[in-house]
């Protein structure tokens, strides 16, 4: 099941931004729709989130931080997507291996009350910071009842490195559980059957290479493939990092380069305009459309 390796998947920028007491990170409300009945009222449409879960950070090449994606995405119309198992082989795949499946709506109210009992309804809780550097931060996006939150938590599972008061130290303990029934999909009311996902928009990031050096002749060599979507050496906006660019690919262009991405790897050389390029690609989720 691909929630098997979502606790060696944790990696992905964490960014909190307090919200205030009670508002919504944007500044405002959103509209929003659910049951009635005393359920907790939520975003309906299939590319709005509900909940999100991103943890990342820590002592990671800066560059890993371009493709990585949250670890549970839940979106209104009961969609989740999660990162699948990885298969362990060098190179990996140049795309990572996105899971989907569906919840009912019972299973959508489930997590947002465990996650109102977890304390995650607020946005201006301090979780401290334990005595331990450079490990990820988590971060709990929530959109429920008309509100955004989030709580950003920094090394949590390291309550034992000390410097947390005690209400710190409960409330890590509450979102714990809570956290752990998710990358378990406890709340789904039957087995979920899972799909790849199936992106329409791909981030790809283009680094030139160096004219002047080459694979070491030792190492796995990587194989080559031509790009197909016009000359890479003007493609995309501005730098993301310093001689990284990104462009997004949609539509037609997507389908021609399909083919393609089921060849490449993670050390495929690119060829375009007579020059060789390293890319990395990160499949957009519903939410993201650029």
């Amino acid at each position: 099941m691909p929630v098997a390796v979502l606790v060696i998947g944790l990696l992905a920028i964490a960014t909190a931004c307090g919200a205030g007491d009670g508002g919504s990170a944007n500044g405002g409300g959103i509209e929003t729709t659910g049951p009635a009945g005393g359920a907790i009222s939520h975003p309906t449409g299939a590319n709005e989130l509900v909940l999100q879960v991103i943890t990342g950070g820590g002592f990671v090449p800066i560059e890993y931080h371009l493709t990585l994606l949250p670890t549970f995405s839940l979106y209104g119309d009961g969609t989740v997507i999660v990162p699948g198992p990885t298969i362990m082989i060098y190179p990996g795949p140049a795309l990572p291996n996105l899971q989907t499946t569906k919840l009912s709506e019972q299973a959508i109210q489930e997590i947002l009350s465990a996650a109102k009992e977890a304390g995650l309804f607020r946005n201006d809780f301090d979780y401290g910071s334990p005595r331990v550097a450079d490990v990820p931060t988590t971060t709990i996006t929530i959109s429920a009842g008309g509100q955004v939150y989030r709580s950003s938590i920094y090394a949590l599972g390291f309550e034992d490195a000390g410097n947390l008061t005690l209400e710190q130290q409960q409330a890590r303990a509450a979102v714990k559980p809570f956290q752990a029934k998710l990358e378990t999909l406890a709340f789904a009311d039957q087995e979920p059957t899972w799909n790849p996902y199936q992106f329409t928009g791909l981030a790809v990031f283009v680094r030139q290479m160096d004219p002047a050096s080459s694979p070491d002749p030792t190492d796995v060599q990587p194989n080559r493939l031509s790009w197909p979507l016009g000359d890479l050496a003007t493609a995309g906006g501005e730098e993301v990092l310093p001689g990284h660019r990104r462009l997004v690919i949609s539509g037609a262009d997507l389908e021609t380069l399909r083919p393609l991405l089921d060849q490449a790897t993670q050390i495929t050389i690119w060829e375009s305009g007579g020059k060789e390029y390293s890319l990395a690609f990160r499949p957009l989720l519903p939410d993201e459309s650029q």
